[in-house]
């Protein structure tokens, strides 16, 4: 592989949050190569489990051999609460039609914070997951730093082993990048909350990352 972009280390530190256990990591790069991979993790597996894990999502997907020793797993105890815990949670929705226009209002929550979004857009039927999805975009913009945006791409519904599921894209811009994430979630009941779903789903992992470091 050549040199190790910032796209690349963004890939990578993607893929690395995904591991079970892990909150959040950061990836340093110098002279085009990999000097240090710092990991924020739970308590709920062994750190040198976690390392390993690293090691084996990095040459899997990228074909680069880490020497487990640029690898350091920092671990905090939260206790009774699970993970999910610290994540971003979906609390409810309101969707609104006022003839020509629609809106949504959305609330999620992250432990005891509480993060209301709002959008609003023209009267239409696939409008109205685009416009859900927005006001869940703007719930999240409140807890995260300015220099970064996520940008609503697209909201579609697919029809898949006799079920329905909501898939959503979402573009993540910072200064230096552009990074698209999807996301989806099985509509059970309501189309509305599953798009709420769909989107944290898309952008969850990557602001546990911004708002960790």
């Amino acid at each position: 592989m050549g040199e190790i972009t910032k796209d690349t280390v963004a890939s990578m530190e993607m893929y690395i949050n995904k591991v079970p256990g892990v909150l959040s990591s950061r990836i340093v790069v110098e002279n085009g190569e990999i000097t240090e991979i710092h990991v924020l993790a739970d308590s709920t597996r062994n750190a040198k489990q976690i390392a390993r894990d690293v090691q084996s999502v990095i040459m899997a997907q990228f074909g680069i051999d880490i020497d487990y020793k640029v690898i350091s797993v920092a671990q905090i105890d939260v206790g009774a609460k699970p993970p999910s815990e610290y994540r971003i949670v979906f609390s409810s929705y309101s969707f609104v039609n006022s003839g020509l226009t629609s809106e949504a209002r959305v609330i999620l929550t992250r432990g005891d914070e509480v993060f209301e979004g709002f959008a609003e857009g023209p009267n239409t039927t696939m409008n109205k997951y685009k416009i859900i999805a927005n006001a869940t975009l703007d719930a999240v913009s409140k807890l995260i730093p300015k220099n970064h945006l996520f940008l609503l791409e697209d909201v579609d519904i697919f029809n898949i082993a006799k079920s329905r599921i909501v898939v959503v894209g979402v573009t993540h811009v910072t200064n230096s990048q552009e990074e698209l994430l999807t996301g989806s979630s099985l509509i059970r009941k309501d189309e509305g909350e599953s798009v709420v779903k769909a989107t944290l789903d898309a952008i969850n992992r990557r602001v546990m990352s911004i708002i960790s470091r």
